[in-house]
């Protein structure tokens, strides 16, 4: 799996939690700290293997943060036939 820097994942973005839980988006961060969701935490704990830098923010660079992102790609997909589907799927169970 393969994250941008300031990507989370999660089914409600944090503001949107964070609205919820606490009738205000400004403790967004702190939610999505708690949650686990951010990119940083999604690599510390395995669900994610690399990270897409943003320089400072993809929205700032899109052709070449696409650019990045399709190299990315393409280096983690040549990788995946050796591996087979087995260990693939062994490894989200």
């Amino acid at each position: 799996m393969l994250v941008a820097r300031h990507g989370w994942l999660s089914p409600l973005p944090p503001e949107g939690a964070s609205l919820i839980v606490h009738r205000t988006p400004d403790r967004a961060p702190e939610l999505a700290a708690a949650q686990g969701v951010r990119s940083s935490d999604l690599l510390r704990t395995g669900t994610a293997d690399v990270l897409l830098d943003e320089l400072p923010d993809a929205a700032d660079e899109p052709a070449a943060f696409c650019l990045r992102a399709a190299a990315a790609i393409e280096r983690e997909l040549s990788g995946l036939a050796p591996r087979g589907r087995a260990a693939r799927s062994a490894r989200y169970r």
